[in-house]
């Protein structure tokens, strides 16, 4: 099965430095992304390139499991990562861009969906929940950092 692209951008009126601080953070996941029931550091490294994480999120009534690693982190421009285990193989990341009216926030996921017709048909019942979640989670970050 192809790879799937999804992408999703906010203007926030704040500097990129702010704005890259928020998401260097990976306690704030929880805060606003529906559905995330886990976003744990393994190890001890929670910042950079090289950290790891175990996430486990819901989606129609599934747990999806993934360890993700950091793989880009330039303050205060981008935080990237690659999934190194988990049903769904993944990679992402924000981009910050400094717009006259604050910050361009720019999320980029590309996954690839289990190769089978179970897998395809769940990859687009979860494209849509998990494109609307993380929808609805830009904009609650713009809320927070505009406050």
């Amino acid at each position: 099965m192809a790879k799937l692209d999804f992408s999703a951008a906010v203007t926030v009126k704040t500097t990129p430095e702010r704005a890259f601080d928020y998401f260097a953070d990976h306690r704030h996941v929880a805060e606003v992304l529906d559905g995330v029931s886990r976003w744990e550091p393994i190890g001890t490294k929670t910042q950079g390139a090289g950290a790891r994480f175990r996430v486990e999120m819901r989606a129609l009534g599934l747990p999806l499991q993934n360890v993700l690693r950091l793989d880009r982190w330039r303050r205060p421009r981008e935080i990237g990562w690659v999934s190194e285990s988990g049903l769904i193989k993944q990679e992402g990341g924000f981009t910050f861009e400094e717009v006259p009216q604050g910050v361009r926030i720019e999320l980029r996921i590309t996954y690839q969906p289990p190769a089978s017709v179970l897998g395809a048909a769940i990859a687009r019942r979860l494209d849509f929940l998990v494109r609307r979640r993380l929808e609805q989670a830009l904009d609650r970050i713009r809320k927070l950092l505009e406050t």
